[in-house]
C-alpha cells in the first residue's frame, strides 16, 4: 500500500503542505503520515465524484432526544 501511486503526492509536495500548516514534522513522521494523506485523498475524491442531482443533504439536531 506505500507505493507511489496509493500515497497520492510525491514527498516533497507533502513536505510543503505540511510547513505551511505549520506542522513541524520530522522526516519520519512525513514518511509515516503520506500514505495515510494518499488513502484519505481517495475517499475525498469518491465522495466528491457522487452524482446528487437535484438531492440536497440536511442534517438536524434535535436537543431533546426521547430516551
Amino acid at each position: 500500500m506505500s507505493t507511489a501511486e496509493n500515497e497520492g503526492v510525491s514527498p516533497e509536495v507533502f513536505r510543503q503542505m505540511a510547513e505551511r500548516a505549520g506542522l513541524g514534522l520530522t522526516e519520519e513522521e512525513l514518511e509515516r503520515l503520506r500514505p495515510l494523506y494518499g488513502l484519505y485523498l481517495e475517499f475525498s475524491n469518491q465522495l466528491h465524484a457522487v452524482e446528487l442531482q437535484a438531492e440536497e443533504i440536511a442534517l438536524a439536531f434535535n436537543p431533546e432526544w426521547q430516551s
